[in-house]
């Protein structure tokens, strides 16, 4: 072949596979951690040997140290893969552990317990473990990491670790000559591909499997049974099913709620006045979105706190302080921001009136004089209203006092309620006056008060007079 030819044919070659190898992803290396304890006491075990043995490309060694912890620094991670990770120490059983790892996710691996054998009882057939006959006869829940995990690619937690211990019938862990094999399944689902891996896991030297339940994308509850086959004994063993929730997805608009804590709050004069808002996120299932969510806030009056993140029931509360600009009509509007899935601005809103104080020119009776015979009586309207116009701050009172000789009934002693709007009840009251002097001979000039003062002590009065009448002989 011509030497040309030759050279330009490697020189394809070479810039083929650099540009294939260019193309691959690439990853930031992962920490894998965990701690080593005692199977009896719980108590760390440091200088344990820690190894990662599966795949062989990621095999690594390190120690425990004296808090029994453990750590693998930048492991190349490119795939999602199982690693098994191995403990060993001098006195000790053996103890292994399949995960599932992926790429740029730290792993947080569960606790692996390992067994003393030189506390009597835990040797190999020389204690009161393993040397009671008989194989596995029951299966019970260890431990679990958690039983609420997040839908998968919300960024939240999506995984939970749990962990079975097998016994025989004294309740006895059963040891390395009694292992068997454990099948984890999922047997009641939102059926969003919720997966279990590894699904079948062989005892340890304490008896013990470990697996990880992983969500799928769809919320709701679901049960893990974990079940042994002893086919030479006829006997098939199940544990009580775990029960788990998935939940914790992205806000969605039909589950995006705001609230005021106090529609006319007193804020159009005083400063300072806090008013809580309140938000409730779901997801698109109708579960809390997942807790840390942020929501974002603005309003067209006063000061607001700019955002906040969502506990676990999906709730955030941020306070309106009342302040500058005050809104010329009272009325102002405070919006909630977040985000979907699709990445979406979701926005709600609510409004709230910054109400204003009292004034004995926006205290209106009708009629605004009397004349009651004796015995008599006369029926008022009030219409009562901030300088705007608007309802009064919650909780201002109204109260209405009759002279020496009459009684007052109806509105005379009222708290405005927790109301955006005017009518009935709020800035439209009405009462009766009734003349209940037997003693007097003569017509008298009487004066009938009524006073509004606020929760920020803002106080207004208004005095109407009239003529109550003498007792006819």
């Amino acid at each position: 072949m011509n030497p040309k030819k030759i050279l330009l044919f490697v020189t394809g070659a070479l810039l083929s596979a650099l540009l294939f190898i260019s193309c691959d992803p690439v990853y930031e290396p992962v920490n894998i951690s965990g701690v080593v304890t005692d199977q009896d006491t719980s108590s760390p075990v440091s200088e344990a040997v820690v190894s990662i043995t599966s795949p062989s490309d990621l095999a690594a060694e390190t120690f425990s140290n004296e808090s029994g912890q453990y750590l693998f620094e930048e492991v190349a991670v490119d795939s999602v893969i199982n690693i098994t990770i191995r403990v060993e120490k001098e006195g000790y059983s053996s103890e292994s552990i399949t995960l599932l790892a992926a790429p740029e996710h730290d792993l947080i691996v569960p606790n692996i317990k390992i067994r003393n054998l030189q506390q009597p009882g835990n040797g190999n057939g020389n204690g009161n473990g393993d040397a009671l006959p008989g194989g596995a006869a029951s299966i019970e829940l260890a431990s679990i990491n958690s039983s609420s995990i997040n839908i998968a690619e919300t960024g939240g937690n999506s995984n939970s670790a749990f962990t079975f211990v097998v016994l025989d019938s004294t309740g006895t862990p059963i040891g390395p000559q009694h292992a068997t094999d454990v099948e984890f399944r999922i047997t009641e689902g939102p059926g969003g591909g919720e997966t279990i891996t590894p699904e079948v896991v062989r005892t340890n030297d304490n008896g013990m499997v470990t697996s990880n339940i992983y969500a799928g994308n769809v919320a709701g509850n679901l049960k893990i049974e974990a079940k042994i086959e002893r086919p030479e004994v006829g006997l098939t063993i199940r544990s009580k099913p775990i029960l788990l929730t998935i939940h914790g997805g992205f806000p969605n608009p039909d589950h995006f709620s705001i609230a005021v804590s106090i529609f006319n709050f007193e804020g159009y004069t005083i400063n300072g006045v806090r008013n809580e808002i309140t938000v409730i996120l779901g997801d698109k299932f109708s579960n809390p979105v997942k807790p840390e969510t942020p929501v974002y806030f603005n309003t067209t009056g006063g000061v607001i706190q700019g955002s906040g993140i969502t506990n676990s029931d999906g709730e955030v509360a941020v306070d309106l302080i009342s302040g500058n600009p005050r809104p010329t009509d009272g009325y102002a509007t405070v919006r909630a921001h977040t985000f979907d899935e699709n990445d979406n601005q979701l926005i709600q809103e609510a409004l709230v009136l910054f109400s204003g104080p009292p004034h004995r020119n926006n205290i209106s009776v009708t009629p605004s004089t009397f004349d009651i015979p004796d015995g008599g009586s006369q029926w008022f309207e009030m219409t009562i209203t901030d300088i705007n116009g608007n309802p009064l701050p919650y909780n201002t009172s109204i109260t209405v006092e009759p002279p020496d000789g009459m009684t007052v009934d109806g509105d005379v002693n009222v708290s405005v309620p927790n109301t955006l709007f005017p009518g009935e009840g709020v800035t439209e009251f009405s009462f009766t006056a009734r003349d209940t002097d037997n003693e007097s001979d003569q017509s008298q000039e009487v004066s009938i008060v009524i006073t509004v003062e606020t929760p920020g002590g803002y106080r207004a009065t208004r005095t109407i007079s009239g003529m109550k009448a003498k007792i006819p002989f």
